[in-house]
């Protein structure tokens, strides 16, 4: 698998938060420069950013895994399903774990990944064209990273009128934030309203504890 970093630490957003995970970042991304998102793990694609892309074999993560002794591992990226027939490889090899893959929405999951229980998709969609019935509605949710004073409230609280309660229930907005002072400097505007409007707030924790710093 093409890999741009390792690192053991905790879960900082939706699915999956508060835990100890191995988190495992792919290198590659499908939209890399042409995502219309400002994007905050550039050194996952961008050679110019980050030239230290390496490969690991399913069986070298798996013993990352053991070693660290986590019961989560969040599969990130880049886009990590650019590489399906790794993570399949991956997750199979190791029981009692809960897989959590961050992903920009735009490949469907293949149906290894799709049918497996222990496998959750934290989608964060990129293009108005997103569709999310390819994944497993009750192992997936979307979230949506929100400025204040940008038109995000108004243009989001427009779309979320339309959208089904289904999707509705497990779409989540986040503050944007590159760091702990943007964090909290826009986090309170976020929840207020999502709290206003009945919409799920999605907390960013590393970027309070970590200050959003790579590797942590």
């Amino acid at each position: 698998m093409k890999l741009c970093e390792t690192f053991r630490s905790i879960q900082g957003e939706v699915q999956g938060i508060g835990r100890q995970a191995l988190f495992v970042r792919a290198a590659g991304c499908n939209l890399g420069s042409k995502c219309p998102v400002d994007c905050d793990t550039r050194y996952s694609w961008d050679p110019a950013e980050s030239p230290s892309f390496f490969e690991k074999s399913a069986g070298d993560i798996d013993a990352e895994i053991a070693a660290s002794g986590v019961s989560a591992v969040v599969i990130t990226g880049g886009e990590p399903l650019l590489q399906q027939a790794e993570v399949v490889e991956l997750v199979r090899l190791r029981s009692g774990i809960d897989w959590f893959v961050e992903t920009n929405g735009t490949i469907p999951p293949v149906d290894a990944l799709h049918d497996d229980e222990r496998v959750y998709f934290n989608v964060s969609p990129k293009l108005p064209s997103f569709d999310p019935s390819p994944f497993p509605l009750e192992r997936s949710i979307f979230k949506h990273v929100v400025a204040p004073g940008s038109n995000d409230f108004a243009a989001w609280g427009r779309k979320m009128e339309s959208m089904p309660d289904a999707i509705k229930h497990r779409t989540y907005f986040m503050p944007a934030s590159r760091d702990r002072e943007q964090y909290l400097a826009n986090a309170p505007a976020v929840a207020i309203w999502c709290n206003a409007n009945g919409f799920n707030f999605g907390p960013r924790e590393h970027m309070v504890v970590f200050q959003g710093m790579r590797g942590q």
